[in-house]
């Protein structure tokens, strides 16, 4: 086997630079990236009531939660009622199959069963 040495040590020299310019380019942007976040500042946001009524009359006030736990822990509860409802829409969707469905489980059952049987 005849291997042209020059070509493969110009390939790899290509394949180094190329390398190169790419770890220069992302190590500039994530640079780029810091610099801007810490000169953009976020504007703080207005705080909408959602819970208004229909008839105009305001919402009742919560209390002040200013304690960081407390915000933590309603977004906690809220996630986790979340995945509750996604979890028992999807359970009763893959329960029921259709004959269709059915048939072509039951076949790639048995076809892996017989595929074991046969090693």
């Amino acid at each position: 086997m005849n291997v042209n040495w020059e070509t493969v040590l110009l390939a790899l020299k290509i394949s180094g630079v190329g390398i190169l310019v790419l770890l220069l380019v992302l190590a500039l942007l994530a640079l780029v990236v810091g610099f801007l976040t810490r000169v953009i500042k976020d504007k703080p946001e207005e705080e909408e009531n959602e819970n208004a009524d229909i008839e105009g009359e305001p919402a009742p006030v919560i209390a002040n939660q200013t304690s960081d736990l407390a915000k933590i822990a309603a977004i906690a509860v809220a996630i986790a009622r979340t995945q509750s409802e996604l979890s028992i829409k999807t359970k009763s969707e893959t329960m029921s199959l259709n004959s269709w469905g059915q048939f072509h489980l039951s076949r790639r059952l048995n076809l892996s069963s017989s595929i074991r049987r046969s090693k």
